[in-house]
């Protein structure tokens, strides 16, 4: 019973010594001045909608760029709201180094549509379903056109672009989505003279694992040119229509 509680004794001042130290080294020194700024942006390889000298930039307009300040006065709560304020940005979080330094965080937001709607609206969708606007970097994104409102694109287009962007093959396969007036949906592929009519966008795993079996067990067999129009509107059915020769 002894040796237990001697043991317990010493995990506790060993937990206490390890907080300690870390609050030791993680408190600026009396007076110390932030020598710089440190920004990581994740996702870099994947988009490239914020750069590192423009989160700099959002700082100083923003009037809270913590160079030269005492680290004691530096406010990472203002930092981290106003860069928030950055439509391509998703989250971010500051944090002082020891060695007198702010490093800065920042998650961007991950497009997964250019939408390029029937009434002249032009902007990016991202994951959530929220719109991004339009930007100097070129993102390599499937374009959907087409009747398209924003309440649609958040209800309907959101799922199926997610789906066809974590899928290698789909986000190779497909270029664009055409919505029709009805609601129903049609997709363009860049291989194959022919357009999928995938109807109402809904249960769209299962119809595009229908249409990728299809592709295995007949296309590779007749060609992927033979037909103009292959519709997975109806359940368990796969309607062909062939091109005019």
């Amino acid at each position: 019973m002894i040796k237990k509680l001697s043991v317990i004794v010493l995990l506790l001042g060993l937990l206490c010594y390890f907080v300690a130290a870390v609050t030791v080294l993680n408190k600026p020194e009396e007076g110390q001045v932030c020598g710089g700024v440190e920004v990581v942006v994740e996702d870099s390889l994947r988009v490239g909608f914020i750069q590192p000298d423009e989160v700099l930039r959002l700082l100083d307009k923003q009037k809270c760029n913590p160079v030269g300040r005492k680290m004691n006065e530096v406010a990472l709560g203002k930092m981290e709201a106003a860069l928030r304020k950055n439509p391509y940005i998703e989250d971010v979080t500051c944090y002082k180094t020891p060695g007198g330094k702010v490093c800065v965080r920042v998650r961007q937001r991950l497009p997964i549509l250019h939408v390029m709607a029937a009434d002249g609206q032009d902007y990016y969708l991202d994951r959530a379903g929220k719109q991004m606007p339009k930007s100097a970097y070129y993102a390599n994104l499937v374009v959907a056109t087409g009747s398209i409102t924003p309440k649609y694109a958040r209800q309907n287009l959101t799922r199926l672009g997610r789906v066809i962007q974590d899928n290698p093959f789909w986000n190779k396969q497909i270029q664009q989505i055409h919505v029709l007036e009805n609601g129903e949906v049609e997709l363009v592929p860049r291989v194959g003279k022919h357009i999928i009519l995938l109807g109402q966008p809904t249960d769209v795993e299962r119809k595009l694992d229908r249409m990728k079996e299809f592709y295995t067990e007949g296309l590779n067999r007749v060609g992927w040119n033979k037909y103009s129009q292959i519709s997975l509107k109806y359940d368990n059915q796969i309607i062909c229509k062939k091109n005019k020769k």
